[in-house]
């Protein structure tokens, strides 16, 4: 089978980590015999990407400039722009299926193409590529671009998502029965893995995510303080960047954290893993996570991992066995969770638990599987 991967979430020679996700999926598929060929579309004005191909871990890119005004404007107009590009580079005719990332501009482009030739495509959604009217809340053309991401996922043959939430909210706006499948994202057990630490008299606490409100940042460090009042040993690293670290720099000052709050900044993913391993709790109270490859990676390391009710996560994390899980922004529920995991025997049976968990059902190898089966039944015209 061959499959044309259409991806904006993809790693960059400057930036290596980004869209780290879709990659290990396209190992993963690689490995079970799926020819696959990669496509980044990158606007012409993009200054990140000088190359046109790059080979990483020997998967072949290619990234396609195509015409995108900056910013949002006319962005649903940009999966038209994109596909002549795309059809330049790649012989659209030979592909079994087209997989698109998003349905702006990947899936529209895709759903053009499979006018034009004749082949399938399927649009995954990873999340605020399908939380559109919070991703895009304020701008003038929010309800286009609502509008032709329906369209687009419409038109598919099947609309993929890395959990139910984003399936739910697909479901608002068109009728995806019988063609709608979740395929969680995965986590390589063997990479992402526990190491043997002398226990010290201080917990570290690891939180890891961009730097943005939803996130749930400030709560963690709320929850730090609290914790040190109820006399705790305890300290926090922050991986990451975002728009919101001058304000968390700022409230760990306000809180007298400044000797126990770590920012890391961007970290490559090797010291990613280092830290986890590092570290005993794994703390992400985001209110707007479709799923999250870190709590799953976290999870590896062997860490109990706290996050939020009604996420993607809920569905991976069995409260209280593989994790625990509180309320959106419940500050309370939050402090009360990582003091239960203060307890070493607890995060130790909590952090077994969760490993097993995601050996069993979430590694990348399961989730290509899963994948694979969607491509073939889409190729054939029949779901299970």
């Amino acid at each position: 089978m061959r499959i044309l991967y259409i991806t904006t979430m993809y790693p960059t020679p400057v930036y290596p980590q980004k869209g780290i996700f879709c990659h290990e999926q396209v190992k993963a598929l690689i490995k079970l015999g799926v020819e696959v060929d990669v496509a980044v579309p990158v606007p012409f004005y993009d200054r990140e990407v000088k190359q046109t191909t790059w080979t990483l871990e020997g998967v072949p890119i290619r990234y396609v400039r195509f015409f995108k005004l900056p910013g949002a404007r006319d962005f649903q107009r940009t999966g038209k722009n994109l596909f002549p590009a795309l059809d330049r580079a790649f012989d659209l005719r030979s592909y079994d299926l087209y997989h698109a990332d998003a349905a702006l501009p990947s899936g529209q482009a895709a759903m053009i193409a499979s006018e034009h030739y004749g082949k399938p495509f399927i649009v995954h959604g990873h999340g605020l590529d399908v939380f559109l009217e919070e991703s895009y809340a304020g701008m003038p053309n929010v309800g286009k671009i609502v509008a032709r991401s329906a369209q687009v996922f419409q038109t598919a043959a099947v609309v993929v998502g890395v959990s139910d939430k984003v399936l739910q909210r697909v479901r608002q706006k068109v009728d995806i029965a019988g063609r709608g499948f979740v395929v969680y994202n995965g986590v390589d057990p063997d990479f992402f893995s526990p190491v043997s630490r002398k226990p010290g008299d201080r917990v570290h606490l690891i939180s890891v995510g961009n730097l943005i409100p939803l996130k749930g940042h400030d709560l963690t460090l709320r929850a730090l303080r609290a914790l040190l009042d109820e006399g705790y040993s305890a300290d926090l690293k922050l991986v990451g960047t975002g728009r919101s670290e001058g304000e968390l720099r700022a409230l760990a000052t306000e809180l007298r954290l400044d000797e126990v709050v770590e920012f890391t900044g961007y970290v490559p993913y090797d010291e990613v893993r280092r830290l986890m391993q590092a570290s005993d709790i794994f703390v992400l109270p985001s209110w707007f996570e479709a799923l999250g490859c870190v709590y799953l990676e976290a999870m590896a390391c062997g860490l109990p991992a706290i996050g939020c009710y009604g996420n993607g996560i809920d569905e991976v994390i069995e409260d209280g066995v593989t994790g625990c899980l509180v309320e959106n922004r419940n500050l309370e529920q939050l402090v009360e969770k990582i003091c239960l995991l203060m307890d070493a025997e607890q995060r130790e049976r909590i952090g077994r638990n969760a490993r097993e968990a995601v050996r069993g059902r979430f590694t990348w190898r399961a989730s290509g599987n899963t994948l694979l089966k969607v491509y073939q039944s889409s190729v054939k015209g029949r779901y299970p």
